[in-house]
């Protein structure tokens, strides 16, 4: 059964004249007669009686006349979803995003994507740092919210949506929460709570970097897998670290953030792969664009 025997049942089954039917499906007589009979050959009933006065609806097609309407919109619905899934308006996007971290344009983005394709579905993962790299590079992620300027492949593609400032994370009695800035050459002899490269490269880096540019090897006296625990530990007392200050909303006050003076900003980016055969990752590029370009 096919659309075309489908719309002609429904013309004869409205004009019950074959003559007439057929000049208004633009069709010789001889060949709707022969869609009439392939279609209640493939449906092992017969849809119309004939004689010589006319044509008449059976009881069966009488039912298969009040059901076409709901198999032509189906149909309809069906070619309407693939066409939208060719072009991405309609499937699924896998996003990854940093555990411990808060994502304010990521929320922008979500919404904004929600707003302008509502059929295109969007799913949050969130991991680790290295979990992060690792699963986008293996293709398990359309795209990655990430933290950090490391070295990406070629076919990889990124968006700064901001630049934060680096921080020296203390206790709150610490002296240095007196500083209204800090120089890592002020932290020398400080002891430090530090991320596991395992959990986050960058961060780890980061901090082995700019104490080998000040001048120093840092004490870390602990290493930790999560920026809650980075913190608690240094609310304690335990030692100092670096963090972005956009870290700050997890502290409720019990550490104290000073703007670290002579270091890089961080980058935050939407990251994702040149090529991708997911359709509908033009269109969160685009809503990113349109989202910058608005900032």
């Amino acid at each position: 059964m096919n659309l075309e025997q489908i719309e002609s049942f429904l013309v004869l089954a409205q004009r019950l004249n074959f003559t007439q039917a057929a000049n208004d499906l633009f069709m010789a007589q001889p060949a709707l007669s022969r869609l009439i009979a392939a279609l209640e050959k493939e449906l092992e009933v017969q849809l119309f009686h004939r004689n010589s006065r006319g044509v008449s609806l059976t009881p069966a097609g009488e039912a298969f006349l009040r059901e076409c309407p709901a198999i032509l919109d189906g149909y309809r619905r069906s070619v309407s979803a693939a066409q939208l899934a060719q072009k991405g308006y309609a499937g699924t996007l896998t996003l990854g995003i940093l555990r411990d971290a808060f994502h304010p344009e990521a929320v922008d983005i979500y919404q904004a994507m929600e707003r302008r394709y509502p059929e295109v579905r969007l799913l949050l993962r969130e991991y680790s740092h290295s979990q992060l790299i690792r699963r986008f590079l293996d293709g398990e992620l359309d795209a990655i919210f990430n933290f950090g300027s490391e070295a990406m492949p070629p076919e990889v593609e990124s968006l700064v949506l901001r630049r934060d400032h680096q921080c020296v994370v203390v206790p709150p009695h610490s002296p240095l929460a007196l500083e209204r800035s800090l120089r890592m050459e002020d932290l020398k002899g400080e002891k430090f709570i530090a991320m596991a490269r395992s959990a986050s490269q960058p961060g780890h880096d980061f901090l082995w970097r700019i104490t080998a540019e000040a001048g120093f090897v840092p004490e870390i006296v602990a290493e930790v897998g999560h920026v809650p625990t980075l913190l608690m530990l240094v609310a304690c007392g335990l030692g100092i670290s670096t963090l972005t200050n956009d870290f700050e909303y997890l502290t409720r006050g019990r550490v104290t953030f000073v703007p670290l003076v002579g270091v890089p900003l961080s980058s935050h980016s939407l990251s994702w792969r040149r090529g991708s055969a997911n359709p509908s990752l033009p269109l969160l590029v685009d809503t990113v664009r349109d989202f910058l370009a608005k900032k």
